[in-house]
């Protein structure tokens, strides 16, 4: 009898647990809870950079910005993300830096207004980024222009 208690007891609250709808979680991009790039980061980014566009290009990967449920958000394969890896950075934050960067050099280029329309797929900057944006910019220019462009 005491068997049998343990079996139909628990269905009742495990009904229960089933009838309440679980909120889906809301989706993460790669910038969401990422602090704002350092100096020393952009610095370590910019080295490698060229050698993973080329990497990139080389291997027919594709790695850009991208909208993604009505969010700005980074393209990147599971190979790119093991590449990365394998250079000693996080994958997200790898992303989260190239978007960013590529962001506040759009702004730059643009005359450094920061409130003006940009494009739904690019990732809002800090003034701390653009700063570094300002302050290393013949270095990101290089660093861009050293290997062929990334597919888009």
């Amino acid at each position: 009898m005491l068997l049998l208690l343990f079996f139909v007891l628990p269905a009742p609250i495990a009904e229960a647990a089933r009838a309440v709808p679980k909120k889906p979680a809301p989706a993460l991009t790669v910038y969401d809870n990422q602090p704002p790039v350092t100096d020393k980061e952009l610095i370590d980014f910019l080295e490698i950079l060229p050698r993973f566009r080329a990497w990139a290009k080389k291997n027919k990967e594709e790695a850009h910005p991208v909208l993604r449920n009505g969010k700005a958000d980074f393209l990147y394969s599971p190979q790119a993300a093991e590449w990365v890896r394998a250079q000693g950075w996080d994958p997200l934050r790898f992303f989260s830096v190239m978007g960013r960067m590529a962001a506040a050099l759009v702004i730059v280029e643009e005359g450094n207004d920061m409130s003006g329309t940009r494009p739904r797929d690019m990732p809002s900057v800090t003034e701390e980024e653009l700063t570094l944006a300002r302050r290393h910019l013949g270095t990101m220019l290089k660093a861009g222009s050293d290997a062929p462009p990334i597919n888009r």
